[in-house]
């Protein structure tokens, strides 16, 4: 019996769907450059719930037939392809043929669009589920517009791996900003719920670039340019001082196509190397043009990846224009040998004129005066003998004292160990963050700073559960810059911020707090939030998981030594601690304390 069977056109349409369509920001994607291959100089997007309601994709660009319309959803169909050499020539985004065939298999389509052509009507389309709908002819204006609704409507198991609508709406921007920024030719906006995100007209790369990003970072970009027989590289590198802890701001474009790579990413770290922190990522804009027929585009479904033929001379030409540029514009560290080694005058000198130093000479000064006197006082004996007692006659009680014999032990007494009068009075010995005191086997010896980490971790995670967290009001704002991810990150997590103690406000390029966790001393807190922008800049988490992990960056952040003044204070913090389940660890899995027996301490004498 035979077991093999052909697939039918919808199933395979779904199957394809799944590698190109992961989500609603794969249908931006797709629609923005089949708009960019038309030739659009304006293209106007409009989301809805984040894509899972309507996505409105409408651009001025060449338009099609109605023939080439219907024909435009069945796979495989394209006109950027007619022979296998083509594949190594591409310059345009699409090629596969797949995109729109993978669109209408998962959700409802319409399309209108007209011919440049074409003197007439334009051609109305309706495709839902992988099926034609409706066809007519329809009013409308040269060009395209394509609206998607209700996407994986016939497919709930991947509708429900959806995420929240922030985390979905920040793909859906990550990939308008890379076409934005490969194509600052083409004006573009997007508008997310009726709200205008982006507005950007057409420009030169930097000030489309400063558009995306903001406009504070017009000065911390530095131009790279290299011209070379291989590859042509134009772009920009961040300065090292706006390196950050999270990625974000790593763009790579080949013929104006946004691409990954490490290996290139690699060479740019490297020529930031001693110039940031460990740990810390460059921003880089960089734009490559190269011959196509050195590049193959077709590895990846999402055409992300890209294999270049010369990758390693690139490599080393990529890090030489990053090194000179970051050189040319005095990034890196130089020993300026110009430099005016005059003496810097204080203020109240500058008015008053100079005076030449003046030479006098004391012509009755002797210099063997002072040896002369000495040899006279002393009668030519050395003054250590006198000391000694040599030189001068004894008396009888130089002589009595000559057979006293002076008890060594009272001169000298042992200071090894420093004798307090307290401290035979106290239970336990205090040394920095280390509490010490007696055990049934030894002593033990208690970490105070792990220690307190346990008792707030445990008091934060129990208040959690049931009310938000102490807050305390800042006297002055803190104003954290940041980019709009790490902003749309602080947003759509903000109820639960809230609840852990987190009181802010957002502006366009930055994030105002106007009261943090108590726990969280204020010294601390610029680095604390660096470490929970980190945490929420994830995928989304469960609650709870996210919590913990936000509760662990704010436990990083108690650097303080607790001030122990008597005896019962430490009693009640031993026994505190105590009381907690997981006293012998800390939330980070550090251990809180040591026994260190009288057999240990032995074999270490």
């Amino acid at each position: 019996m035979n077991v093999i069977n052909l697939l039918s056109e919808h199933i395979s349409n779904q199957i394809a769907a799944g590698e190109v369509i992961q989500r609603p920001a794969s249908v931006v994607k797709e629609l923005l450059e089949n708009a960019i291959d038309a030739g659009a100089t304006e293209i106007n997007i409009f989301i809805k719930d984040a894509g899972r309601t309507n996505i409105v994709i409408q651009d001025n660009g060449k338009g099609m037939t109605p023939d080439d319309a219907i024909l435009s959803f069945k796979r495989h169909s394209t006109s950027k392809l007619n022979h296998v050499e083509d594949l190594f020539k591409m310059k345009t985004k699409g090629f596969r043929g797949e995109a729109l065939a993978s669109i209408g298999a998962i959700s409802q389509v319409t399309m209108k669009t007209k011919h440049e052509k074409t003197d007439g009507n334009g051609f109305h389309i309706e495709y839902a589920g992988g099926k034609l709908i409706q066809k007519e002819e329809c009013l409308c204006e040269t060009g395209t517009i394509i609206e998607v609704k209700n996407i994986f409507f016939n497919v709930p198991a991947r509708r429900s791996f959806l995420k929240s609508e922030s985390v979905e709406f920040t793909h859906i921007r990550h990939e308008f900003e890379r076409v934005a920024m490969a194509h600052n030719e083409v004006k573009l906006t997007l508008n997310q719920n009726d709200t205008e995100i982006y507005n950007l007209p057409e420009s030169n790369i930097r000030k489309r670039i400063t558009d995306v990003l903001g406009r504070n970072s017009n000065e911390k970009l530095v131009p790279i340019l290299e011209e070379t027989d291989i590859i042509s590289i134009t772009g920009f590198v961040g300065k090292p001082e706006t390196s950050k802890k999270s990625r974000g701001e790593q763009y790579f474009f080949v013929n104006k196509r946004f691409f990954k790579h490490a290996y290139f990413h690699h060479a740019i770290a490297k020529a930031f190397d001693q110039l940031i922190p460990e740990k810390t990522h460059p921003s880089y804009f960089v734009f490559f043009e190269i011959d196509p027929s050195k590049i193959d585009i077709n590895i990846h479904p999402t055409k992300t990846e890209i294999n270049f033929e010369e990758s390693k001379f690139i490599y080393s030409i990529l890090l030489s224009s990053v090194k000179q540029a970051l050189g040319k514009y005095n990034i890196t560290p130089t020993i300026d040998f110009d430099i005016d080694n005059s003496f810097d005058l204080p203020h109240s000198k500058r008015n008053t004129e100079p005076k030449e130093p003046e030479i006098k000479v004391d012509p009755s000064y002797n210099p063997f005066s002072s040896f002369e006197k000495k040899n006279t006082v002393h009668d030519n004996k050395s003054s250590a003998l006198n000391k000694q007692g040599f030189g001068h006659d004894p008396s009888p009680k130089d002589w009595e004292n000559f057979y006293e014999i002076e008890d060594e032990s009272d001169k000298k007494s042992n200071q090894l160990i420093e004798q307090d009068p307290q401290y035979f009075k106290q239970e336990f010995l205090i040394r920095e963050r280390y509490i010490i005191t007696n055990s049934k086997s030894g002593i033990l010896i208690i970490d105070s700073k792990r220690a307190r980490q346990r008792m707030i971790y445990d008091e934060m995670m129990n208040q959690f559960v049931s009310a938000p967290l102490d807050s305390q009001k800042l006297l002055f704002a803190l104003e954290i810059e940041m980019n709009k991810d790490e902003i749309d990150s602080w947003k759509g997590s903000e109820s639960l911020l809230k609840q852990l103690g987190f009181n802010f406000k957002s502006d366009s390029n930055k994030i105002i707090f106007e009261s943090l966790p108590s726990y969280l001393d204020e010294n601390d807190s610029k680095t604390c939030i660096e470490n929970v922008t980190k945490v929420i800049m994830g995928d989304d988490a469960d609650k709870g998981e996210l919590a913990h992990e936000i509760v662990l960056n704010l436990i990083r952040s108690t650097h303080r030594i607790i001030q122990f003044k008597t005896n019962e204070e430490i009693k009640d913090f031993i026994e505190r601690l105590f009381s907690h389940k997981d006293h012998s660890f800390c939330p980070l899995g550090k251990p809180i304390m040591q026994t260190k027996s009288l057999e240990e301490l032995t074999s270490n004498f």
